[in-house]
């Protein structure tokens, strides 16, 4: 069912603060890519193009390969549309991504590939979060106490479980989610177990 741009709960922008230098990269990534070798641009959550057929990646590295290592044909009945090499459904770079060709669905969030990358977006989201604490909090023990550099790089690894989950909280929150049923480690988890129980059922 097509699902049009996402509402968020006015909290959800502040996470850009967190991820503004990356999102820049992300930005100019999109930009060029779309420049070169890309057609459609849109903002969903971020900026995404899709690849042109037989554009230059397509053709090279964002080939598909089977377990040979051997590129994909399309068949030709479908090479106007997605070129003549079996791509990669998407990539995603942050608050922004591409697509391969064909792949992008219309305005929102419409196909299955689309639905994967913008997971990775919640992803991407928890990591820039992980990481603008770490920073911060190295910034203010290093700027307010005289603890030695050794000490407060211990304590970051020391706090790295802990910040993995509270940012996957906080991110879930923010988002308009549930802070533990919608943190993108236990979503994960659970979609794993799911896939477990299905292939165990599969085996009996």
């Amino acid at each position: 069912m097509p699902n049009p741009i996402i509402k968020r709960p006015w909290r959800y922008w502040l996470l850009w603060i967190t991820s503004f230098p990356w999102d820049i990269v992300t930005l100019l990534a999109v930009l060029l890519i779309r420049l070169f070798w890309g057609k459609k641009l849109e903002w969903n959550e971020g900026l995404w193009c899709e690849l042109k057929p037989n554009s230059w990646p397509t053709r090279s590295w964002y080939r598909y390969l089977d377990e040979k290592g051997d590129p994909i044909l399309v068949p030709k009945d479908l090479r106007e549309d997605f070129g003549k090499w079996q791509t990669w459904g998407g990539t995603c770079l942050g608050h922004g991504g591409f697509f391969g060709p064909g792949k992008m669905g219309a305005r929102g969030i419409d196909v299955p590939v689309e639905y994967h990358e913008h997971v990775h977006v919640e992803q991407a989201e928890v990591s820039m979060l992980t990481s603008f604490l770490v920073a911060a909090v190295a910034f203010l023990v290093l700027w307010l106490t005289p603890a030695p550099l050794w000490a407060v790089c211990a304590g970051v690894w020391l706090l790295g479980y802990f910040l993995k989950a509270f940012s996957g909280w906080v991110v879930a929150w923010m988002r308009g989610e549930s802070p533990y049923w919608g943190s993108s480690h236990e979503e994960a988890a659970y979609a794993l177990t799911d896939q477990w129980i299905r292939e165990k059922e599969g085996r009996r």
